[in-house]
């Protein structure tokens, strides 16, 4: 149960919910959790007086943005509450199904935000960042229509506000975005110093993403296994194997053809259980190939869905060319897969 110190600090109901339902999890929260619940609970509480637009919580992965902001869903009413990734978000807003034949990207965006926003108070939205123009153009947008409408925005990033689109020549494209944000926003950074994913649970009572593993050596297609060609959008993938209730299809399938991240949302939604095969040495991986790679495994993780990669090393230079934000995120939630060295255990039998 929370301790008195936590409950002294919880000074509102819904703070006190946060913890409970933490509490009911096996979860503690530390003393910066606990400061970040209080100031969601003052924030979004039914006494709460709205003066700010909503809070902005930034820090390393792992810090358990996602895992409170969880617990911050159950105790807000569903009617009013609607939450996104930013992937799964812009995905939707932008799908072909909605749009009209020469409609420009812009009102796409625009009638996609009316329809997703509808009637709604609060928005939690997880991974704010911007890495591209195109980004500061839809976090712009989204920020605006949320401050016209009197939506209160929780959003969780890996970001500190100034190093949203840390590129010298698109930055100021991004200012507007974090003068926002500054003034309008309270801001918290959650980071106790411990990245939670990397204490380990027991893998016999892992679930989804976290009963994955990561193979340091081929693995060999089942028998039994099925051979089937996968339609995404005007493409094909294959020849990929089904088998148990699982795909099996190799990096070269996946990663090294025209892939984008939301033809992975639409995949993790077909398949619950994945496993990649033959993907190469993540030291001499280039950049194109290893940022699908890593926009996979965010996407993976976010459906909470079961993967099992077989590889040529442990993956550990993955991200090496990406900011080291990125790296940062793709090391925790790799760090989840069990580790296996299936060439010493079987010398070992």
């Amino acid at each position: 149960m929370p301790t008195p110190s936590s409950r002294k600090l919880a000074s509102n109901v819904l703070a006190g919910q946060i913890l409970d339902s933490l509490s009911m999890d096996g979860i503690n929260a530390d003393p910066t959790q606990q400061q970040l619940i209080n100031v969601l609970g003052e924030s979004l509480g039914a006494s709460a007086r709205n003066s700010r637009q909503g809070v902005y919580i930034y820090g390393p992965p792992g810090r358990g943005k996602t895992i409170i902001t969880n617990a911050l869903m159950t105790h807000l009413p569903s009617s009013r509450t609607r939450r996104f990734h930013f992937h799964e978000f812009f995905h939707q807003l932008n799908s072909p199904k909605n749009r009209e034949p020469g409609q420009p990207l812009g009102a796409i965006f625009s009638q996609g935000l009316e329809r997703e926003l509808a009637g709604i108070q609060v928005l939690i939205f997880d991974e704010f960042h911007c890495t591209e123009p195109g980004d500061a153009m839809l976090m712009g947008k989204l920020i605006k229509f949320c401050q016209q409408h009197e939506i209160q925005l929780v959003t969780t990033s890996n970001y500190e506000p100034e190093n949203l689109l840390d590129d010298d020549t698109f930055h100021h494209l991004v200012k507007p975005i974090i003068e926002i944000i500054r003034h309008g926003f309270e801001i918290f950074k959650l980071d106790h110093e411990q990245d939670y994913r990397l204490i380990s649970g027991s893998p016999n009572d892992a679930q989804g993403f976290a009963k994955g593993t990561l193979n340091l050596v081929p693995r060999t297609i089942p028998v039994t296994a099925t051979e089937t060609w996968i339609e995404i959008g005007y493409d094909r993938i294959g020849p990929a194997h089904l088998t148990d209730g699982c795909i099996w299809i190799t990096f070269d399938q996946i990663c090294r053809t025209r892939r984008n991240t939301a033809d992975y949302l639409e995949l993790a939604t077909r398949y619950s259980r994945w496993h990649i095969t033959e993907i190469p040495s993540s030291e001499t991986m280039p950049m194109d190939e290893e940022r699908r790679l890593a926009n996979l495994i965010d996407v993976f993780y976010d459906k909470d869905v079961e993967v099992h990669l077989y590889a040529e090393d442990d993956l550990a230079a993955l991200g090496h060319m990406l900011h080291a934000t990125e790296k940062a995120r793709l090391a925790s939630r790799l760090a989840q897969l069990t580790r296996h060295d299936l060439e010493r255990t079987a010398a070992s039998q």
